[in-house]
């Protein structure tokens, strides 16, 4: 099918301009920051920049080791830093691993990683870390030090492999700051490794942009002024037509002109919910503004918003249905009689990505199918 809803692309449409650029910086060695809201293709435009460049590479997404609201499973993520980058350089040098359960933990699997790593190759740096953190993980120890150990293990094995260069990608990046806990020094430790790393380009991205640009933009952040920032916007209402019009010639489903209007206006330029509409057209074939109407109701919609809407507290969600009344726009003033308290939600709703401020105090909600789910309830 043309039109894809949920999991990455790796062949997104429109997005060449972005990939280019991203592939070149990946060849140069330019660290990088993708960041936008959700829903807007940036795992995508990561995706296939990555396959396109031809490097080996590294993706690993933060989010997969946050445990509850604000715990952050530490050990899993070294463990998953240093499985992936050995089993993908070893790879490359043409040392193949299986592991027995693909599903098993990577704590698991670095277990299984290190009897292949003795067997086939004569690497203590790599064997004795291995073999500290799997000590210390199961005794429930601090692992800080090994993961300053581990932060190098990309440049040492390029080196040991001849390889010119690989890209660690790191996904959701802003929840790296949920493992402060475990290691408050934990951002200081990365810059002072990464920028000595000759061989390695380091992309990160986030959805949660506000925290993100707090990591990245902020003067006394270790990161400030690290990551050449790329901001990952939605289509433009051109963008999006042609690629409506062309998904629904692929499709053979005949829509006028002025009904793909009608979607555009609706959804605006997001991929996810453009491919969402194209789905629902071409398996419904309903008309077009039923589904639309219909649009906020969607079980793919409402397990999205209300998923994103569980990370946000209770005064958060009421200043964001109270803007999604006002058409998505409004000003703190109209937004409660608690200034303060509407100041402390703006900011949160910013931290996470859902609202921009723009010009004289102007906050506007980012993603148009946020303001069409409260305005139906």
């Amino acid at each position: 099918m043309w039109f894809i809803y949920g999991p990455p692309t790796p062949n997104p449409f429109g997005r060449d301009q972005e990939i280019n650029t991203l592939v070149k910086f990946m060849k140069n060695g330019q660290p990088v920051s993708l960041i936008g809201p959700r829903r807007i293709g940036k795992t995508s435009i990561l995706l296939a920049s990555l396959n396109r460049s031809s490097l080996p590479y590294v993706l690993i997404s933060i989010e997969e080791f946050i445990r509850g609201e604000k715990g952050f499973n530490f050990a899993e993520f070294i463990s998953a830093y240093i499985s992936n980058i050995t089993t993908v350089t070893y790879s490359f040098a043409g040392y193949k691993f299986q592991f027995l359960e693909k599903t098993k933990s990577y704590l698991k699997q670095i277990r299984e990683l290190i009897g292949a790593i003795k067997i086939t190759l004569n690497l203590p740096e790599v064997t004795t870390l291995i073999d500290v953190v799997l000590d210390k993980a199961q005794k429930g120890k601090n692992l800080s030090e090994e993961f300053s150990r581990a932060l190098d293990l990309p440049q040492i094995l390029a080196e040991k492999f001849g390889i010119e260069r690989i890209v660690i990608a790191l996904d959701e990046f802003q929840y790296l700051k949920l493992a402060k806990q475990t290691s408050p020094e934990i951002f200081h430790v990365m810059r002072s490794k990464w920028q000595f790393h000759k061989n390695v380009t380091y992309v990160i991205s986030g959805s949660a942009t506000g925290m993100l640009r707090e990591i990245i933009n902020t003067k006394d952040q270790p990161f400030y002024q690290f990551f050449y920032l790329m901001r990952v916007n939605p289509f433009d209402e051109e963008k999006s037509k042609e690629f409506l019009k062309r998904g629904f010639e692929v499709e053979k489903v005949n829509v006028s002109d002025k009904e793909v209007e009608d979607i555009v206006s609706y959804v605006d330029g997001f991929p996810a919910w453009l491919n969402l509409v194209g789905i629902k057209v071409v398996v419904e074939r309903k008309p077009i503004n039923i589904i639309l109407n219909s649009l906020p109701y969607d079980d793919n919609v409402v397990n999205a918003i209300e998923g994103d809407l569980r990370k946000l507290s209770p005064s958060a969600k009421s200043v964001l249905r109270k803007l999604a009344n006002l058409g998505g726009k409004g000003r703190p003033k109209d937004l409660g009689d608690n200034i303060w308290a509407v100041n402390r939600a703006l900011t949160q709703l910013m931290r996470y990505g859902y609202v921009e401020k723009e010009e004289r105090g102007v906050y506007r909600i980012l993603d148009p199918m946020i303001v069409h789910y409260f305005t139906n309830r």
